[in-house]
């Protein structure tokens, strides 16, 4: 489930980063600034999984 939801993360920020001509450079920045919060939580959910599994 956390390593699932990692690799959607990831699948969305390719997207996000394929379609930065689409927007602004300070809107680009927003939502990547945004999308970044929640990849660090994902990424801290699956290092924690993993290690529990250990």
């Amino acid at each position: 489930m956390a390593l699932a939801r990692w690799q959607a993360h990831i699948r969305r920020l390719r997207l996000l980063v394929e379609h930065a001509d689409k927007f602004t450079t300070s809107a680009f920045v927003k939502r990547l600034d945004e999308f970044m919060l929640q990849l660090r939580s994902a990424a801290m959910v699956t290092v924690i999984y993993v290690l529990n599994r250990a």
